[in-house]
Formats: structure tokens, sequence, C-alpha cells
């Protein structure tokens, strides 16, 4: 699959998520939505309230294995339409390749996500689910909260105050993830008190991918700390690449989601997966 000429940047990208976020406020103001988060918590038959069985973060502290995150992906600014898969059988094909948990992007314009996707995946299975978008408001930790998420992802440069999104997140019962790309993202991610770090292997600017980024950056995360490295696995091979540098957990999105069909997706997710059990390496 070929990443597609364009001309999106990440600035054109916050930009309409921003304008979008002010619509979805006005249509439902944040006293509602907290509103609604409390209800939900007395009503045992509301189907938003979070009935998995572990949370993100122990999902992805596994013993020996690198736990994979696959990602509901139907497309991206880089490549395009990846899969016109629904999420009903998307969220299958991840259940019974055994993933760890399952990203669930919800932008719209650029990924073609949905909050309805994750309300749905929550319905379907009780692997613990991250809400991936540009956050860039509490609104929307307390909206993937309300949708049934059991993490979010909160991004270095992107979310205004790291330790007040983390903060709230705690306050919520779910996991922030953070998302960094460099030393200083790392330090100010681990002052602000995050238990799971993302190494993001994509250039935002220009999207393209070099998994060494992973490798330059893992030494810096503490081995009591989480280390997720996203994007960029292409094959097993990249996977058990990844798993030498001590990451505990893989998020795939574009490789998966590019296979053909339900089995595609199956079979691509359960060759990755397999590939990296027993292979978790300790940090030190």
């Amino acid at each position: 699959m070929k990443v597609q000429e364009n001309s999106v940047n990440l600035s054109d990208i916050i930009n309409h998520r921003r304008k979008d976020l002010r619509r979805e406020k006005e249509l439902k103001p944040i006293n509602i939505l907290k509103e609604e988060i409390e209800s939900s918590k007395k009503d045992s038959t509301n189907p938003n309230i979070n009935k998995n069985s572990i949370s993100f973060k122990k999902a992805l502290d596994q013993d020996d294995d690198v736990a994979v995150i696959c990602e509901y992906k139907p497309a991206s600014p880089s490549m395009g339409d990846i899969s016109n898969i629904k999420i009903e059988d998307a969220v299958k094909a991840f259940d019974q390749s055994g993933a760890s948990a399952i990203s669930i992007l919800t932008e719209e314009r650029y990924f073609k996500g949905s909050l309805e996707n994750l309300r749905s995946a929550h319905t379907l299975t009780h692997i613990p689910i991250i809400r991936k978008d540009f956050i860039v408001n509490e609104y929307q930790i307390y909206q993937a909260k309300n949708a049934g998420a059991n993490a979010v992802l909160l991004m270095n440069g992107i979310y205004p105050d790291l330790e007040d999104g983390i903060k709230i997140c705690n306050e919520l019962e779910i996991d922030p993830l953070v998302e960094c790309r460099n030393r200083d993202d790392i330090s100010n991610a681990l002052n602000a008190g995050a238990e799971i770090l993302g190494i993001n292997n994509r250039n935002l600017e220009n999207f393209e991918v070099d998994l060494k980024t992973t490798e330059k950056l893992a030494g810096y995360v503490p081995p009591e700390i989480l280390l997720v490295s996203e994007s960029g696995v292409r094959s097993k091979d990249d996977a058990l690449q990844l798993s030498k540098y001590g990451v505990d957990a893989l998020l795939i999105g574009t490789s998966i989601m590019g296979s053909d069909g339900y089995n595609g997706i199956l079979k691509t997710a359960t060759n990755i997966i397999n590939a990296v059990k027993g292979k978790r390496i300790v940090r030190t």
C-alpha cells in the first residue's frame, strides 16, 4: 500500500478538530456529559457502563509476551482509504486473534472514525478499548468515558496540560496513554505522572515512518513505565524488531486493517500476535 500524495499536515488536522469540537460541545455541553456519566454509574442496564474485566494498563502488562493493540482505522491522511470492513467484523477478528486491547480512531474528517464506532466496540467485546484521536480538550476525555472507553491517547504538544489531563483520567478511572516523539516529551510525560508512554514511529509533520525512533528513545523510559511502540509495523519481522528494543506493547493499525477482509485481518493480526509471544524484554 503506497503513501498517497496529499497536502494535509498536522496543523490542518488540529484546526479542523477544534472546529468540530466546538460544534460537539454546543450539541451537548460538558455539564450534560458529566451528568450522563454519573447516571450511567447507577444504571446497570446502561450499555456504556465499563464492563471490561481488566483495565487497559493491566491488559498491556503481560508476563512474557509483548501485548498487541489492534486498531480500527478505516482511513488516514497518508494512506487514504484503508478498509471498509464493518466495526463488528473488525472487533470480532481482533478478539479472535488474541489482541490485548483495541484502539478505535474517532476522528471523522481524515480517519473516517467516530465515537459511534467506539460505542459499538464497547458492546461487542470485553477487551479494553482506547480512544485514539487528537485530544485537545478535557471534553473529549469525558466523551471517551461516556462512550465506554477504558483509555485515551494524550499527545505531547497537542493536549494543553498533560498533568491535568492525567488527573481527569484518573478521576474517571480510565488510563491515559501519553504519546512522545523525543526525549523532552518523555521527560514531560513522566513529570506529569504518566504510567503508560507511547513512542510514535511516524513523523506527524511528513507522515514518514522510522522504527528506529523507538530504538533511540526506549532507553529513556524507566522499566516500571509501560512502553507502547506506535505505527509502522508492516509485518511480524517489524514486530520482532521492536520487541528487541524492550517495548511492552505494540499499537498496529494500517498493516492489519489493510489486509483483505475479515479473514485477512484475522490472519495478519494472529501472525503478529503469535510472533511476539514470549518476546518481552525487561528494560534496565
